[in-house]
């Protein structure tokens, strides 16, 4: 950086009559950028580190409790206060409303579900049973008989 610094200052500085002719178009936008990093090195120097200017770019996300508590960010608008967002809210909410019908739709039916876990009742019974108990079925009361 100070070759930088010590090259800048040795250069000519060009007059803004001769970087505004049709043929300093680049050179005064090279001037234009570099005059603008300068500032703003100069505004943020004492709040950027050596360590920050070595990373390179980072992304920092600030701390948020709002996907936590599942809140709602942005505007919300109500009664016809402001119809656009109101546009953009009911799409959303219909965009929400599909997402949670795909997760109750059933790959199977209940009978059919029922059905399995009777049969799965029945293989796991049929194990903890005596050999000569497993070929029989369970039968059903007499109709007449009272149920207690």
């Amino acid at each position: 950086m100070d070759l930088k610094k010590l090259k800048m200052s040795k250069e000519i500085k060009l007059s803004k009559s001769i970087l505004e002719m049709k043929f300093m178009k680049k050179t005064k936008e090279k001037v234009d950028k570099a005059e603008e990093d300068a500032e703003g090195q100069a505004m943020y120097s004492n709040e950027i580190t050596e360590e920050m200017k070595k990373s390179g770019n980072i992304i920092f996300r600030p701390a948020s409790i709002t996907i936590c508590k599942r809140l709602v960010e942005g505007r919300l608008s109500f009664g016809g206060m402001n119809p656009e967002i109101e546009k953009l809210m009911a799409t959303d909410y219909k965009k929400i409303v599909v997402e949670v019908e795909k997760r109750k739709e059933k790959d199977i039916t209940d009978e059919e579900m029922a059905q399995r876990h009777s049969t799965v009742v029945n293989t796991i019974s049929n194990k903890f049973k005596k050999k000569r108990n497993r070929n029989k079925k369970f039968q059903k009361p007499p109709t007449n008989e009272p149920l207690i």
